[in-house]
């Protein structure tokens, strides 16, 4: 296997333990010292923390940003990064409900979806969103759309694409919803290499991650609106078709401009095992929790 993508899946198991483990650890442990210190500034904290990795790590393979893309765009591709994270929008609200649908056997109501964000973010300022919205999406593109899709360069097109994709959803193995975050993670990776940088991903994925929270600040009555809007058929399909869309053309793009050495890389290490592994054992636990 390729040294350096090698070292990239080990720091990225890394991070994971880090996440999966030592926070919530080290929080627990805080709590148990009395040391009040609210959830969303510990998970700031920690996103800092991981963004401090990244840089430490970039500078001992001396690895400059401009050559895993973070550098300077044209105003069009952000604005097409934003254009793509309210489409994809309308997908989360999809998948949200469908995986709330196949726990409980029921649909998510605008109100019921109010109801479970009013009571999961109290007290989160919109400051707070903006701060920690930005610090999970510049981490993780930094790590997967910057580092390990341009050492999966050394593929095909498909390959890269998928299985960077396909580490960004074992990734997000705590979240519950992996298939949107395979998806998201393809997405992310098209946008990457049409616009050859990582900072219209990086808004993309901060409005995929934070819009909903965002609403919350707005009146009641225009948050109950903007819901009920955003759970009809019609928005869903539309959603869909617009994703799709816009997707399919940037990778139509891609194919005809940008050629890929066609070296394989081989994939599945040890630590990719490990990380379906420790997926594998997760998804019991989350099926377990829901049946009872």
């Amino acid at each position: 296997m390729n040294t350096d993508i090698k070292q990239i899946h080990r720091f990225i198991l890394y991070i994971t333990i880090l996440i999966m483990i030592i926070f919530p650890f080290s929080q627990l442990i805080l709590q148990e010292l009395s040391l009040q210190i609210s959830k969303p500034s510990f998970f700031f904290i920690s996103k800092l923390i991981i963004i401090y990795m990244l840089f430490v790590y970039l500078k001992k393979k001396k690895i400059t940003l401009t050559s895993i893309r973070l550098k300077k765009v044209h105003i069009k591709y952000i604005l097409l990064g934003i254009l793509m994270g309210i489409i994809a929008h309308m997908l989360t609200m999809f998948f949200d409900r469908t995986q709330y649908y196949l726990l409980t056997g029921e649909w998510l109501t605008a109100e019921k979806i109010v109801g479970t964000l009013m009571e999961s973010n109290q007290n989160i300022s919109f400051y707070s969103i903006i701060m920690i919205g930005f610090s999970v999406a510049i981490s993780e593109e930094m790590l997967f759309r910057g580092m390990l899709l341009k050492q999966y360069q050394s593929m095909n097109i498909k390959p890269a694409i998928l299985l960077s994709a396909l580490i960004f959803c074992l990734y997000h193995m705590t979240v519950g919803n992996l298939v949107f975050a395979f998806v998201m993670g393809i997405s992310f990776a098209i946008l990457t290499i049409y616009t050859g940088s990582i900072v219209p991903a990086i808004f993309y994925h901060f409005l995929v991650n934070e819009i909903m929270r965002i609403i919350l600040h707005f009146p009641e009555k225009v948050t109950e609106t903007y819901f009920k809007v955003m759970v009809s058929p019609i928005t869903t399909i539309t959603g869909l078709i617009l994703f799709l869309s816009i997707s399919t053309y940037l990778f139509v793009k891609i194919r005809k401009n940008i050629h890929f050495q066609s070296e394989k890389v081989k994939f599945f290490d040890r630590y990719i095992i490990l990380f379906i592994f420790m997926y594998v054992i997760l998804l019991i636990l989350y099926i377990i929790k829901a049946l009872k």
